[in-house]
């Protein structure tokens, strides 16, 4: 099984929104923006698995899981 790489630092966060635009996978708006890992495994940084999410948008996805 390969490793995954190490945690995203708050730099490589605000990296992977700039160059998704500054806007929400979801909503196409932009501000108050988070990453969400799609496999919920914080360690997993392959871009398939990210998802940019406004802040509201993550913690209602979060709520829906039970988490």
């Amino acid at each position: 099984m390969p490793e995954h790489p190490r945690k995203l630092s708050e730099q490589d966060k605000q990296d992977i929104i700039r160059r998704r635009g500054g806007d929400s996978d979801k909503s196409g708006k932009g501000g108050n923006l988070e990453i969400h890992h799609k496999d919920r495994d914080p360690q997993n940084n392959d871009p398939d698995n990210l998802s940019v999410l406004t802040k509201r948008e993550h913690q209602d996805l979060h709520k829906r899981a039970g988490r």
